[in-house]
This record gives C-alpha cells, structure tokens and sequence, in this order.
C-alpha cells in the first residue's frame, strides 16, 4: 500500500507518538499476559525502504523505553522482549508474558543461532547498536524461504529468553 505523500508525512510525524495501551494496568495485583504484543507498522510501510524502516524500528524503540518504566512496577516474574523480523516490518513487535491462566509456556527459552546473519546491512547494523542481547533464530515464509528472527532482550529485565 502506497500513501499519499501528505498523509505520508503526518503519519511519519506521529510515528513516535505510540504509547501504551490505557488498559494495561502494570500496578494491578494480579496482572498476567499471555505474548501480549504491540506492533508499530499496522500499515506496511516499513518495508517499502530503509528509511522508513528505520523510523519504525525508532519508534519501536521509544515505545520499548515506555513499557521499561512501566515494567519496574509489576510484582510478578516476566518477559520482555522485541520482535524484529529480517523482512517484514509487520511482524516487528514488542512483547510481555507472564505465567497466565491459560498455562502458555513459561518461561519462554529461545535457542540463539549466533551465526545467522542478515543480508540486510542496515538492519544488522542497526540492532547491534542498541544495548539488547541479541538472539537469532530462523524462521521460513509460506514458500519455505528462511529468514531471521531478532528476539531483543535486557538482561535485569525480567527473565532472559535465553
């Protein structure tokens, strides 16, 4: 999907004024999530050039910043993680879990395959810069074409993935 160039520049504007869903309520006694996520690029642009994936990836990250604060408040063991799919930009997402009622896998481990490395430059470049343990895990489209997985995580910040 193509935008129109004016409501391109609106939209890039207000790319980074994501925020929190007014739901999630972090100081609750009995909060859970069950991979809870929230995606950035709900319109698929980000995959049109670099530059706008980068300014998704930005705003992932601003958002990311937010849910940190907002994660010291809960008294219960997590996860927390970004997303971040080699190709697509829809898939770029942040997460939480929880152990949940209805009994999801917890903790979530991921096996790392450190050797993967994207063809796509800008985006190695750009996640290596950012203070997160990076995990690489292969995935594969409907044809069966691999591509990577980024799983991004802090150590300290709740339980590791790995």
């Amino acid at each position: 999907m193509t935008m129109k160039l004016r409501g391109r520049k609106k939209y890039y504007r207000n790319l980074i004024n994501h925020e929190i869903p007014e739901w999630v309520d972090f100081d609750k006694t009995d909060i859970w999530f069950d991979f809870f996520h929230q995606h950035i690029d709900n319109k698929d642009i980000g995959n049109e050039r670099w530059k706008s994936r980068e300014q998704h990836l930005n705003a992932l990250f601003t958002l990311a910043e937010k849910y940190e604060i907002e994660l010291s408040k809960m008294n219960c063991d997590y996860q927390f993680w970004i997303n971040i799919n080699e190709r697509d930009s829809d898939d770029d997402a942040i997460y939480i879990h929880t152990k949940n009622p209805n009994k999801s896998e917890f903790p979530v481990k991921v096996k790392n395959y450190h050797n993967l490395k994207s063809k796509n430059e800008n985006l190695e470049k750009y996640i290596e810069s950012k203070a997160y343990k990076i995990i690489r895990f292969p995935v594969y489209d409907e044809n069966k074409s691999e591509m990577i997985n980024y799983y991004l995580y802090k150590d300290g910040l709740g339980i590791s993935m790995d």
